[in-house]
């Protein structure tokens, strides 16, 4: 079934990711933070090229994994400015409601912690630690 999707829509769901390929629903998730990409990348990776992501957050580590699956489009009522930067180089097309500096961990206090991890890390040690991690915690 062919489904219309925006980032209204989206936002007005209770989930926080869905992957979209040619007007259909491959995956989405109501989990927070990373874990709904990164068990969308071990499920449906080859699904995810070309394909248009909705997440709720989108900073420098969720970009570089929307990078790695070659995604064609990323919505995000919130992105980063790096996350910006890492998807426009990929040639990720983006559509977005509010662009901040960082993102932020819980508190607001500090930087998220993926951020900061993803700012210590090359691209692709990150990506493979990740993917790693959730792996050990199935």
């Amino acid at each position: 079934m062919r489904t219309e999707y925006s980032l209204s829509k989206f936002q007005r769901s209770n989930y926080s990711f869905a992957l979209i390929k040619n007007g259909r629903i491959i995956f989405r998730s109501k989990a927070e933070r990373l874990q709904p990409l990164i068990s969308c990348i071990k499920k449906h990776k080859a699904e995810m090229r070309g394909a248009v992501v909705f997440d709720k957050i989108v900073g420098r580590a969720a970009a570089l994994l929307l990078a790695h699956a070659k995604v064609g489009k990323v919505w995000a009522p919130t992105i980063s400015r790096d996350a910006v930067r890492i998807l426009t180089k990929n040639g990720i097309k983006i559509a977005y409601k509010k662009k901040v500096t960082c993102i932020k961990n819980q508190k607001g206090d500090d930087l998220c912690p993926m951020e900061k991890l993803s700012q210590r890390m090359k691209p692709d040690k990150l990506i493979s630690f990740l993917l790693d991690l959730r792996r050990k915690r199935m």
